[in-house]
């Protein structure tokens, strides 16, 4: 029983020091981020952070791993779905109304990113990912390397692309996701065989226009 009361506070202790780490990144505008802010933040010693994250890139990994299951639970999918190239572009339209259930949480990972200036390693295994899906099915008359291609294709289906499209560009988030939507298959439909990648639905007209974030313009 002890034991059990000392996981859930070790838990509960690890998810205040993640939800610290949205305020703190918000608030110092994408320049980075100082663990002692966090703890502060968190209520908790900076030696306490370090007992939980053995290191600085630890954290940012735990973030955004944090992140990646807040949107599976607003979704009730799993926190790694399993999906092809075909399937690309309706995932991103779905991902991108998702992000919006989220947004300071998205935020502030894209700002983590930006700041960090690499890669977390979840955005880097699903990179490379897709790369073996594209070199797989790649036409040879692409005059692009699969790296390539997927560089191109995962700046729309990714968070930062949804925030650049919302953020930067003034698009609500059913814009931003139609246009993701096209984006994607358009370039995967050019790289691959003609007629691999499935047309996506119409975003659906039930889908709400009245929240704050899924609807929301952003003017430069």
């Amino acid at each position: 029983m002890k034991s059990q009361a000392s996981g859930s506070t070790r838990q509960r202790t690890r998810r205040a020091i993640l939800e610290a780490m949205v305020d703190v990144i918000m608030e110092a505008d994408g320049i980075g981020f100082s663990v002692q802010a966090v703890a502060d933040r968190a209520g908790v010693t900076h030696r306490t952070i370090y007992n939980h994250f053995p290191t600085r890139e630890a954290l940012c990994d735990a973030f955004s791993d944090y992140v990646d299951e807040l949107l599976a639970e607003s979704t009730g999918a799993a926190a790694e779905p399993t999906w092809s190239l075909a399937s690309l572009p309706q995932l991103v339209e779905g991902l991108y109304r998702t992000l919006a259930l989220r947004d300071r949480h998205a935020r502030a990972y894209v700002m983590l990113m930006i700041g960090n200036r690499r890669p977390m390693t979840a955005w880097r295994n699903r990179s490379l990912m897709a790369e073996k899906l594209v070199a797989r099915e790649q036409s040879g008359q692409v005059p692009l390397t699969p790296r390539q291609v997927t560089a191109v294709v995962r700046m729309f289906a990714s968070t930062m692309g949804w925030h650049l499209l919302t953020e930067q560009c003034g698009l609500s988030t059913d814009e931003a996701a139609a246009a993701s939507a096209w984006a994607t298959r358009t370039l995967l439909d050019a790289a691959i065989a003609k007629g691999t990648t499935k047309r996506t639905a119409k975003p659906s007209s039930s889908y709400s226009r009245g929240g704050a974030n899924a609807t929301r313009r952003r003017r430069n």
